[in-house]
């Protein structure tokens, strides 16, 4: 079931909207204001229900600086990319200079006009619970060609195991070859939003590799195994157990925030398993399924939010995100995957959050 009521007023004086999906087995709820995910009520172990989605009660949260990016849709390029180049076919467009020490390159397109910060059109199909959001780009927009039209898509489903599940499906087209990496960057606190820190919740990440960052956070380009590291998850640990080791890829990033690579990827191919996440306390459970080559690992380091959801206070790694996306910086690397997008051949992306207890 999908019902609908306004959000507020967007910067530009449209009225935004809220929408609830709901199942037997919990409860969506997004906004066409960044295609952003607000909310997920789900129940732990018990059967006491919370909201395990960090974010905010009303537009303004959305609309302001948010620079945590919750829950929002983020594109057309997403994460970091080096000295903001983005080279296509022979020539070099360039995205705003917003990040780094010397802010010499990009994080996430644009923070003050990116997708995250668009009003988009919406359409509800009611007979499958989708809810499906769609925003135009002209040629030249955000520094990259081609018109474009993004498309994100929230269906809900109960399984038959008791769980729900939250299928987000990105999709671009455009007149001309360009470029597209979309994610989702919502946080997660599997004991309730405001619970505090995640570094006891335990995580097993599908990845035998991770990509390390340079100071500036910007991927150095190499490719490390994670065994004897602290980043292999491959068996279930808890996000805080190696979080303080003696590592300078922690130290560089006062935490996670590193892509994982994905095992078994292949183009057009269904999603695979790429996550889980146990809270122990509660016994709340988030399996992340994507397409996409790579996710990123963030543990919230920077988080700082005060007048969140019922006025909780956000603190450093209150939250986890977990990003799919296409390798960060990829354009500069020949022997890295690369997504496509140029006409005939549309861009397309699929994560599904499956929650259960």
């Amino acid at each position: 079931m999908i019902t609908m009521k306004r959000f507020g007023a967007a910067p530009d004086g449209r009225e935004a909207h809220l929408f609830e999906i709901s199942g037997e087995n919990g409860t969506a709820r997004v906004t066409d204001f960044g295609a952003a995910l607000v909310g997920i009520d789900v129940p732990d172990g018990k059967g006491a229900l919370d909201d395990v989605v960090l974010g905010f009660d009303s537009l303004a949260g959305y609309a302001g600086d948010n620079p945590a990016c919750y829950g929002c849709t983020i594109g057309p390029s997403a994460n970091r990319t080096d000295r903001a180049e983005v080279p296509i076919a022979g020539t070099v467009y360039r995205l705003p200079k917003n990040d780094g020490p010397d802010e010499a390159n990009n994080l996430h397109t644009d923070l003050a006009h990116g997708l995250h910060k668009r009003l988009w059109d919406f359409s509800l199909d009611e007979g499958s619970d989708t809810v499906t959001f769609t925003c135009g780009l002209a040629d030249g927009e955000l520094g990259l060609p081609g018109a474009r039209t993004f498309t994100a898509s929230y269906h809900a489903a109960d399984t038959d195991a008791g769980a729900f599940e939250l299928t987000v499906t990105y999709g671009a087209e455009s007149d001309a070859e360009t470029y597209v990496n979309m994610t989702n960057h919502t946080y997660f606190n599997l004991a309730g939003h405001a619970s505090g820190s995640v570094l006891d919740q335990v995580a097993t990440i599908d990845a035998d590799a991770f990509l390390p960052v340079r100071e500036d956070s910007v991927s150095e380009g190499s490719v490390a195994a994670v065994a004897g590291t602290p980043f292999d998850f491959r068996a279930p640990k808890a996000l805080g157990a190696d979080i303080g080791a003696d590592d300078e890829q922690l130290r560089r990033a006062h935490g996670y925030d590193h892509c994982f690579l994905i095992g078994g990827y292949r183009e057009g191919g269904s999603p695979r398993h790429a996550l889980r996440a146990v809270d122990p306390a509660g016994g709340r459970v988030l399996d992340i399924l994507i397409t996409a080559p790579a996710a990123h690992l963030y543990t919230g380091n920077w988080l700082g939010d005060t007048g969140a959801k019922g006025g909780a206070s956000y603190a450093p790694r209150d939250g986890f995100a977990f990003e799919p996306e296409f390798r960060p910086d990829n354009v500069h690397h020949g022997d890295w995957e690369h997504p496509v997008c140029a006409p005939g051949h549309p861009y397309s992306s699929t994560i599904v959050y499956r929650l259960s207890a």
